[in-house]
């Protein structure tokens, strides 16, 4: 995302690229294929992190859509991806100095918000960049697919990211699924102090400071935790909103080093049953894969079956935790080919998401699976 002294988001998808216009010529208004994207500034110090947020002026439904960030030095630390009905999903890969996003919404979900961001990454921030460092955020193209066609883009409010101020937020947890009162809620950062403040529009009980690192609430009602805002304030004013959501702790390490550098983005819909296949062929280098990640409050235990067979393995997800590999690995090891139907089964419903990877061109493909 850090291209010199620019963050900046480029176009990725091959054989399409749209450039800055698609306005009507009224302000305030833009044609029916054409985004407007907003991205607030953010003031974070070296060190620290920041959460990077693109918000839409207007609704638009997408369906698909792809963009490119070059991450410089600064380090890729989540992905979140929101939409009103929770069927956006997607996936990110660092490949080769870049991040690449992809994004599929089945019902055109995606991008139709607009009092939360669509898209938000989350970035660490190197400690030796000086403070006082102003780097432009901003998404000036990306290529995104509508239910009548292509979307043309424009970003004509960018923001800035200066590095400085106290404090910063990397995450929150649990940050996704629903628990109940009394649920104890960690907010995880740098520079948090005993006078820090934390505001939200759930209903929570009055922060309390751990350590500079760390601050925790209850919640006073039962509450979903995606996407809430959180606004972090210091004594000396610094202040940041950051929006929650779950990014799942791997039980394992990928066996496919393409796969440990792909930061999957579920969808909020949760299942105990899908199926994939009867799967195409996988030229060299390809490979089929799938994530599976559990926002509920327990353990889950999560069954994969290769039907041709009957080769059966389970794993447990720990509240929190997710799994991500190809399939053979996820089945202990069996030959799975052309043709061949894998079923997933959860005790209880869990986030899935399929992964069509390419060693060859360091690309990963998010899809769905059955339901």
């Amino acid at each position: 995302m850090i291209t010199g002294s620019y963050v900046v988001l480029a176009v990725c998808a091959a054989g399409a690229a749209f450039g800055s216009g698609g306005g009507t010529g009224v302000p305030g208004v833009t044609a029916p294929n054409a985004m407007e994207v907003r991205t607030p500034s953010e003031r974070v110090p070296a060190g620290g992190t920041v959460q990077v947020k693109f918000l839409l002026t207007q609704p638009r439904p997408i369906t698909s859509g792809g963009s490119a960030f070059s991450t410089g030095s600064f380090g890729i630390d989540g992905i979140s991806m929101t939409s009103p009905m929770g069927d956006a999903a997607g996936v990110g890969v660092v490949h080769d100095g870049m991040l690449y996003v992809s994004v599929i919404s089945p019902n055109s979900d995606f991008g139709m918000n607009l009092d939360y961001p669509f898209l938000t990454i989350t970035m660490d921030i190197p400690a030796t960049i000086p403070a006082g460092s102003i780097f432009p955020l901003g998404m000036p193209d990306a290529v995104f697919e509508g239910p009548t066609g292509p979307l043309t883009l424009t970003d004509s409010k960018p923001g800035t990211l200066t590095v400085g101020g106290s404090l910063s937020v990397r995450g929150v947890f649990p940050g996704g699924g629903t628990w109940q009162a009394g649920t104890v809620i960690s907010v995880r950062g740098t520079g948090f102090q005993p006078g820090t403040k934390i505001a939200a529009k759930m209903k929570i009980s009055n922060a309390t400071y751990i350590s500079s690192t760390e601050m925790r609430f209850s919640l006073q009602d039962s509450t979903t935790m995606d996407t809430q805002p959180l606004q972090v304030v210091n004594p000396d004013g610094s202040q940041v909103v950051f929006y929650s959501y779950l990014r799942g702790a791997p039980v394992n390490k990928p066996s496919r080093a393409l796969l440990q550098n792909t930061e999957p983005v579920f969808q909020a819909l949760t299942h105990s049953l899908a199926v994939l296949g009867p799967l195409s062929a996988n030229a060299s280098g390809q490979f089929t894969a799938l994530a599976v990640q559990n926002p509920s409050q327990g353990p889950v235990v999560v069954t994969f079956q290769l039907q041709s067979t009957g080769a059966t393995t389970t794993v447990l997800l720990p509240s929190g935790g997710r799994v991500m590999d190809d399939l053979s690995s996820l089945l202990g090891g069996a030959s799975v080919g052309v043709g061949d139907v894998v079923t997933v089964t959860a005790t209880s419903g869990v986030q899935i998401l399929g992964l069509q990877g390419d060693e060859n061109a360091g690309t990963i493909t998010p899809f769905l699976p059955g339901f």
